[in-house]
């Protein structure tokens, strides 16, 4: 793996203080660590992580277990960029309300988490990923429309906000170094997830149009298929189609009803058990190969194991190790080149006099 870069870090000097305990917040202040910010989390108590999401999201980051109300509100006027993903209100009732500490330091960024925001009438509800995932309308497209809909692996909704609250955090912040104002940024999950729903958003919004749940296959040309070992898939464009088709060497596809764009669809079914039967008699990396080389966008579906060994992630240094009780753990890091990245580690929780001190004045 690629070492640390020694180039100085977007964000060094930042200080940040993560407080919630959640996976939204910790996934956001991730970020902000590893481009360089000095971040300190609150840790919750109990611990709201699991071992496993605390190897992944806790890393370079200095953790302070029972601070107390006036610790708390030390570090919280201290800071450049509060990340929170407590329930509506919480920085309040913990004696942190954003807009008295903004209108001691306007300069001072602070960007909620919750399920639907601040207020509105979903507001108080309590919510999981899987809920927060539902309301923002993607399990909508999720699964075959035979049957229910599925929430996708892990806890998109929970990291998604996560990774809008970063974003908006950084660019609010550039928007303090420039004109000296922070701002009070207030992120929904299901607003987030809203995000992601492409044309089906808007489509739905503008047309009255219902998108059916279209499970591995939008339609033949763009779906997903078992193959030798495993599934790989096939996204063309209509541009796209002639150069699939002749990969597959079929002359049946030569034919009008599978040429034309307009008469294919009321054959897909038929153009589907073709792919089904090419596909099936090759393995992912045979497709991978075919398809850069007759320029097909043919991608394979990898497991996470799999993935630890992709030499193209390998060479971008994207996984960091960390260290742990059961060993060097690998997990993922720099979401891209271009930037210095900080690997760092996992710490244990100090008093929170240890970051007082070296909080108490301001550079």
């Amino acid at each position: 793996m690629e070492a640390p870069t020694a180039d100085p870090l977007p964000l060094e000097s930042v200080r940040v203080l993560e407080i919630g305990g959640g996976i939204s917040a910790a996934f956001a202040a991730r970020w902000l660590a590893g481009f360089g910010a000095d971040v300190v989390r609150i840790d919750p108590e109990p611990e709201m992580l699991t071992p496993d999401e605390a190897v992944y999201l806790l890393p370079g980051k200095r953790r302070v277990r029972g601070a107390s109300a006036g610790d708390l509100l030390t570090l919280a006027r201290a800071a450049d960029i509060i990340i929170d993903d407590g329930p509506p209100g919480a920085l309040a009732a913990r004696g942190l309300d954003p807009a008295r500490l903004r209108a001691g330091r306007p300069e001072l960024v602070i960007v909620s988490i919750t399920p639907y925001g601040q207020d509105g009438p979903y507001a108080p509800f309590p919510a999981t990923n899987i809920t927060a995932f539902a309301m923002g309308g993607i399990m909508s497209l999720t699964g075959m429309h035979q049957r229910e809909p599925l929430v996708t692996g892990g806890s998109q909704a929970l990291y998604l906000g996560g990774l809008d609250a970063a974003g908006a955090a950084i660019t609010a912040y550039l928007g303090a170094l420039l004109h000296g104002e922070g701002d009070w940024v207030d992120i929904s999950l299901q607003e987030s997830m809203a995000g992601m729903l492409e044309l089906y958003g808007p489509r739905g919004a503008y047309e009255g149009a219902v998108s059916i749940r279209s499970g591995n296959h939008v339609r033949a040309v763009w779906g997903l298929y078992p193959c030798a070992d495993g599934y790989a898939g096939v996204c063309a464009l209509e541009r796209q189609v002639p150069a699939l088709f002749a990969l597959l060497g079929d002359p049946e596809l030569e034919e009008p009803r599978f040429r034309d764009p307009l008469e294919r669809p009321n054959h897909d079914d038929e153009l589907q058990a073709k792919l089904y039967a090419w596909f099936g008699e090759r393995t992912k990396a045979e497709l991978l190969e075919l398809g850069v080389r007759h320029r097909v966008p043919i991608g394979a579906v990898v497991t996470p194991l799999e993935l630890l060994e992709n030499p193209s992630l390998r060479e971008r240094g994207f996984f960091d190790a960390v260290e742990t009780p059961a060993g060097t753990a690998l997990v993922p890091g720099r979401p891209f080149l271009g930037l210095p990245w900080r690997p760092g580690r996992l710490s244990e929780p100090v008093p929170a006099a240890d970051i007082l001190a070296a909080w108490s004045t301001r550079p």
